[in-house]
């Protein structure tokens, strides 16, 4: 198990096969470690394309397997970096992205049917938004089509009274005949009416077409809705949190829960000591780049010598004042 382990962690296993058992124990640490976030993102992953976002079996597998695989390289660079503070710091803040993420990513998995429901919400506001278009559109025109209705048949009855007046002698010629004039105005009675049948049946047009228009604009609105979108889970999960005390305690435990997880390599990273070999290998690092900067100033005896040895300055010296002598 031990080579595994190395090789998991990017250690050559011929080499920590020499290691003294706390620095074994400690690989095994760190690969254990690393396994967690890796195995916890496929998982994840998985639910998330194959149950949540309703993809495909071969979709969800191969999202899962691309996304444990990037986690792997990405926890297995951290347990592997040693470098200046700017690293240091940079290895925290890029953990606790891949944390925040996996966190925020688990959470739309276990509250899938609570996000549903916030969903179905959004998506019914969404139909009742279109529906109020629709009727926002038609609203002018009905208004002016029930001003017109209203008017022919205030037209109509007037027209209707008066031929009633005309004909049992309380108005007009005060004759209470059906004579000529009553004929007359019931005659002009019934092209009212005729225009008020046609302005009516144009009205109940225009509300047959409004409620056609509403129809239609909500199955629109239905179909091109996408409840399965990330974002819009995202932000039903963030609503559903800041409107209900209980399931924003249970979320933040949650969340936490599956942080600590995610952050768990760069938490043992940062946390542990160096075993004993881990300081003989610096310490063996130390030794040869002072042994390289020793070589280093060494050869500068050979190239510059001038600068060195006091015999060579010397002759220098008096090479250049018999130099000047001559001339």
């Amino acid at each position: 198990m031990n080579k595994f382990y190395s090789i998991l962690i990017g250690e050559n296993p011929e080499y920590t096969k020499t290691f003294q058992p706390a620095s074994k124990r400690k690989i095994v640490l760190y690969a254990t470690c690393l396994l967690v976030p890796v195995i916890l993102w496929f998982i994840n992953t998985y639910l998330l394309v194959r149950h949540v976002l309703e993809g495909s079996l071969l979709t969800a597998i191969l999202a899962a397997f691309i996304a444990g695989l990037i986690i792997f390289l990405i926890e297995r660079a951290i347990l592997m970096s040693n470098g200046s503070k700017s690293i240091f710091w940079f290895r925290i803040v890029f953990g606790f992205i891949i944390a925040s993420l996996g966190s925020i990513s688990m959470d739309e998995v276990i509250f899938k049917h609570d996000i549903d429901n916030q969903v179905e919400i959004y998506r019914q506001a969404e139909i009742d938004n279109a529906a109020s278009r629709a009727q926002k559109d038609f609203s002018t025109q009905i208004a002016n089509q029930e001003t017109n209705v209203i008017i022919k048949r205030n037209e109509w009855n007037q027209a209707l009274a008066d031929a009633i007046g005309e004909a049992d002698g309380t108005s007009g010629s005060r004759q209470k005949q059906v004579g000529r004039i009553a004929l007359l105005k019931l005659d002009v009675a019934a092209k009212m009416e005729a225009a008020y049948d046609v302005e009516s049946k144009k009205l109940e047009l225009m509300v047959n077409n409004l409620d056609i228009a509403k129809t239609n604009a909500k199955i629109q609105a239905g179909s091109v809705f996408n409840g399965n979108a990330l974002l819009i889970r995202i932000r039903a999960m963030f609503d559903l949190i800041a409107n209900d005390s209980i399931m924003l305690v249970v979320y933040i435990l949650f969340t936490l829960f599956f942080f600590g997880l995610e952050f768990l390599v760069v938490l043992i990273k940062i946390g542990t000591k160096n075993s004993i070999d881990e300081d003989l290998e610096k310490a063996r690092e130390l030794l040869l780049r002072a042994k390289t900067k020793n070589a280093i100033e060494r050869s500068e005896l050979f190239i510059q010598p001038e600068h060195y040895v006091h015999s060579v300055q010397s002759a220098n010296d008096l090479v250049k004042r018999n130099v000047s002598s001559i001339f």
